[in-house]
């Protein structure tokens, strides 16, 4: 995982960094975990997240409740200690319909690292079958140190593993820059291809002559995390340095394969090492950020955030130090690549993860918790992500972690997300009544329609019959008062609802008043309760 020193040593300087730091606005999630070191969805729609614990358990996480048994227990499989454990997990991206999920870990008794399949029965949707086991990779490893252990889906479908060099220090046998050794690579695996898998085309080398064919990317000494921007596909790399410099690699999709430079380059310092081309070569990739060990002494690679609980808009890749807890922003290339310090995070954290809306989450190794990013929130509820399309000037907000994801990944084609939006509760608890949702057909809008009032909605199907009524119960709202406007419950907010007032129909809620009246200034129509125009109120 990361470079190994005593805990109290990593406290020590956590302490030490915090002093005079602004904290990085985290709440608790979940707590009473081991080690955790990973966070990861399974992209089924499930709104559950998962949580790797160092020790072998893989944990569940379901409407905000850590489930008392774990989906997977392979402890007495796993070498735990240090720097090695059950360190990464990926769920395949049809997991709804195949049930595979895959995790890397060091092995008993010899410390390999292994990378395996299980299935997920449909009977049992929240413990996997152990009997279902399927290796894919056995990876011999030299030394205790330097496992790698992320595995992540790409927007190509393929599995990628990060293997680190192997370890001691220095790369004392050049494993990363040997096109014939699986160490100091990115593996890129075609899992649905072949059993155990099948070669992708395009991977780095074409033969086994020229070298293994697994290899998708060399020269990285420890990649511990590897994120995926879901909106295009780009691959950012957490890869933890020597003793000078941490970095952060970047890949645009489709792009060649690349040589990170490891160990003739750490980051963009010349080592002395050797072992490749010179340093600076044009065959290698240097990194789009990167930090000196003034500021810490091992990155942990993070994920791509769009919300606004740290500085910045739009959507930036987020980051941190394992030991001093600093964290940073970089926006993707090629928009440029700044590294902004947006806080600290007070404790070690392991890994970054999202859920199926987006959130993002840290998790604390030393603590057992998994802290989420942003101001706490009213149990029970679930984000209302708001999303625009450009090219026709449209809104639209939805709860579905499903629709969230064809959203960003392009499927349902030109909306991005705004940044903005609200929260909604999952079912009808304290007075909150379900909001129906019409599709406007094109000639109508070509848009989305959502109410509080059942009268409302009983009047639009009723007048509009070409107006399809997708669902009675798309979030769970309160009503404000009739008269006033006024959201009773002083733990919700109001929501206000405005219709462009142009042929393609389109409406818009939003929590703030300013666009609210940006928008009527501009010729749109605030529907709904009071002076204000409240149409629903939101829990906070």
């Amino acid at each position: 995982m990361h470079r190994h020193a005593p805990i109290a040593l990593f406290l020590l300087l956590v302490h030490a960094a915090l002093a005079g730091a602004a904290p990085l606005p985290l709440s608790p999630y979940v707590t009473g975990l081991s080690a955790p070191t990973e966070i990861v969805n399974a992209g089924d729609g499930s709104g559950r997240l998962f949580v790797l614990e160092k020790s072998g358990r893989l944990r569940v996480v379901k409407n905000g409740a850590l489930l008392a048994t774990p989906m997977l227990d392979i402890e007495s499989l796993v070498m735990n200690g240090d720097e090695r454990g059950l360190l990464g997990l990926a769920f395949h991206p049809r997991f709804a319909t195949t049930r595979y999920l895959y995790v890397n870990y060091t092995r008993v008794p010899d410390g390999a690292t292994v990378v395996e399949r299980y299935t997920v029965p449909v009977e049992t949707p929240d413990v996997a079958d152990p009997d279902s086991v399927q290796p894919l990779l056995v990876i011999a490893q030299p030394y205790a140190n330097h496992n790698g252990g992320a595995v992540r889906f790409g927007r190509d479908g393929y599995l990628y593993v990060g293997m680190g060099d192997g370890g001691s220090g220095n790369d004392p046998q050049n494993r990363a820059q040997d096109p014939q050794n699986l160490l100091g690579k990115i593996l890129r695996l075609d899992v649905d291809g072949g059993t155990p898998y099948a070669i992708p085309p395009g991977n780095m080398f074409a033969s086994a002559n020229d070298g293994r064919r697994e290899i998708w990317a060399m020269g990285v000494r420890n990649p511990w995390r590897l994120t995926f921007d879901a909106r295009n596909g780009d691959l950012f790399i957490g890869d933890v340095g020597q003793d000078q410099r941490e970095e952060v690699d970047f890949a645009a999709f489709g792009t060649a394969p690349p040589n990170f430079g490891w160990r003739v380059m750490e980051g963009t310092r010349c080592t002395t090492l050797g072992g490749g081309p010179p340093c600076n070569a044009p065959a290698y990739t240097l990194p789009v950020a990167e930090y000196t060990h003034d500021d810490g002494c091992s990155v942990t690679g993070g994920e791509i955030y769009f919300g606004g609980a740290v500085a910045g808009s739009g959507a930036r890749y987020l980051f941190a130090d394992f030991c001093s807890g600093k964290t940073w922003t970089i926006s993707a290339p090629p928009s440029g690549a700044a590294k902004v310090e947006v806080g600290t995070t007070g404790f070690n954290a392991s890994s970054f993860g999202r859920d199926e809306w987006g959130e993002v989450y840290l998790a604390d190794l030393g603590g057992g918790r998994v802290m989420r990013l942003g101001a706490a929130t009213t149990p029970g509820t679930v984000p209302v992500v708001e999303f625009y399309r450009a090219a026709v000037d449209h809104y639209f907000v939805t709860v579905d972690p499903l629709e969230v994801a064809g959203l960003d990944n392009g499927t349902k084609g030109g909306w991005a997300r705004t940044g903005l939006g609200f929260r909604a509760w999952t079912s009808a608890v304290d007075g909150a009544i379900a909001i129906c949702r019409f599709y406007l057909p094109p000639g109508y809008g070509d848009s989305h329609f959502f109410s509080a009032d059942p009268a409302e909605c009983a009047r639009v199907q009723a007048e509009h019959p070409p107006f399809v009524l997708e669902s009675t119960a798309a979030m769970f709202l309160k009503s404000p008062d009739p008269s006033s406007g006024a959201c009773a419950d002083p733990q919700t907010q109001p929501v206000y609802r405005v219709w462009n007032r142009r042929p393609d129909t389109n409406h818009r809620y939003t929590t703030s008043a300013a666009v609210r009246d940006q928008m009527v200034a501009a010729g749109g129509v605030a529907e709904g309760y009071g002076p204000n125009a409240v149409a629903m109120c939101a829990p906070r």
